[in-house]
């Protein structure tokens, strides 16, 4: 059943300086189950909101689902089956509605293979078992746009590779072996559509794994993928964007393995201590599960300092970490305890607690900000470097109608060039009637690939692409 709660203005003053102030920034949907009553999980997103996990169906068995964009799971249209058996998973979704995940591949439930499914089609036996490295099982964690994907299988006792596979192909041990950072076990966690792969990897002569990125379409090579950590001697990557920024989790000190903080890691550089350790908001640990193209990250903290005995999910955006509770009105009846993906729209699937059981959710924002032309949507615009002035403007929405009521935001125009991400111009944005206005410089910006983002309040709201030639 879906159950969406609406965003309610509580106490002006507290977040926002504005005559109308608004505290929430999110509406919250249960996703529901297969017809079981068992926890569902919702472990990813794609860009047009379709979410893919797991659920019990009505017979108590554990299946994947792919529901519709940005709706419940609905249990007639959205079980995707399984390979042989009971007991499948799904863990990513690409831009075109292929699946993947793992499922029981024998009668004896021992053998669990990975599987991809045809876009929006449910699991097919005869051509979606992706075989594994060699071993008996394999385990596939993420799918690119072009249908590589990612994962891990293991082949001997206390031994697992990473692997990445072709297009659309099944797992060929001769080519898709990622290797290691040169000890005996390697796992991949996420791929973006440029073939890089991001996880973890035992590192030769230490006793502990490191975070890794590969370069496109190649394999783990231990002179140049090993992301080192945050300063203590453990790491692992769970996530990469477009541009190559990397999230995870990291020990902070070699003395305390059990101490992690988030990290997102710059575009194709090595964790950097002193730049990309994300905070705790308090808590004792924290972990990064997704980062979108925007590099808006969300994870989960955890400890004593949450002020609750489970964990809770967090965003961040704006150089800043928010605790998702706080941005949720407390009237939905739920806590949020972890955040699993986020896509370029801001929605983000997670699961919580919702009055007395554990569920998926869909987060939705509120307020989006639409850009106007000269500038369109979807970022084929080019203009010459000569240009003295292009308008810029952003239409504020309320759940998907035109608002007035504008918030106070901020302008944040970045480079694009080389994969490096440079800020470049930086404003608070005047409201001129009902939009922000900006009045963009082309010849005083140069050359190249832009983006631009507002930000209300710290959170993301809206973006731009464009060129300058």
């Amino acid at each position: 059943m879906k159950r969406t709660y609406a965003l309610l203005a509580i106490g002006c003053g507290l977040l926002f300086a504005a005559s109308t102030c608004f505290a929430q920034m999110y509406t919250v949907t249960d996703l529901g189950t297969l017809g079981g009553t068992a926890t569902t999980s919702a472990t990813a997103i794609n860009a047009s909101g379709q979410v893919v996990g797991g659920a019990q169906t009505a017979d108590l068995h554990s299946h994947p689902f792919r529901t519709a964009p940005n709706s419940p799971i609905n249990p007639a249209t959205d079980d995707l089956g399984d390979l042989i058996g009971t007991g499948s998973g799904a863990t990513g979704i690409n831009a075109s509605g292929q699946v993947v995940g793992q499922s029981n591949g024998s009668p004896d439930f021992h053998a669990f293979h990975s599987f991809r499914t045809a876009p929006n089609s449910p699991i097919n036996p005869a051509t979606d078992d992706l075989g594994t490295l060699g071993g008996d099982r394999a385990f596939a964690t993420a799918i690119n746009s072009s249908g590589q994907v990612v994962g891990y299988s293991p082949s001997l006792i206390n031994s697992a590779h990473a692997f990445r596979t072709a297009p659309n192909s099944p797992i060929n041990p001769a080519t898709d072996d990622l290797g290691t950072l040169g000890g005996l076990v390697s796992f991949a966690t996420h791929i973006n559509d440029a073939g890089q792969v991001v996880g973890n990897s035992e590192v030769v002569g230490k006793p502990n794994s490191h975070a890794f990125r590969t370069a496109p379409n190649k394999k783990i090579n231990p002179a140049t993928d090993d992301l080192g950590t945050l300063g203590g001697s453990s790491s692992g990557a769970t996530h990469i964007n477009a541009f190559g920024q990397t999230v995870g989790a990291s020990t902070i000190t070699t003395s305390d393995v059990g101490t992690y903080h988030a990290f997102r890691a710059a575009p194709h550089k090595k964790i950097n201590p002193a730049t990309d350790d994300l905070g705790t908001l308090g808590a004792t640990l924290s972990e990064a599960t997704s980062i979108d193209d925007f590099g808006q990250v969300v994870g989960d903290i955890a400890g004593d300092d949450v002020g609750s005995s489970r964990a809770h999910a967090f965003i961040y955006s704006g150089h800043a970490m928010q605790d998702l509770n706080n941005l949720i009105v407390p009237g939905s009846g739920c806590e949020v305890l972890f955040a699993a993906d986020i896509n370029n729209a801001g929605r983000i699937v997670a699961s919580a607690i919702c009055g007395d059981q554990r569920r998926a959710i869909l987060l939705t924002p509120i307020y989006q900000g639409v850009v106007r032309l000269p500038i369109k949507a979807d970022g084929s615009s080019v203009f010459p470097a000569e240009r003295e002035n292009v308008p810029l403007g952003f239409i504020l929405t309320q759940r998907g109608m035109r608002t007035c009521t504008l918030l106070p935001a901020t302008l944040a125009i970045t480079r694009i060039t080389g994969g490096k991400l440079t800020t470049v111009r930086s404003s608070n944005l005047p409201i001129t009637g009902c939009r922000y206005a900006y009045d963009l410089k082309p010849n005083r910006l140069g050359v190249g690939m832009y983006r631009a983002d507002v930000s209300i309040n710290g959170i993301m709201v809206g973006h731009a692409a464009f060129a300058v030639r």
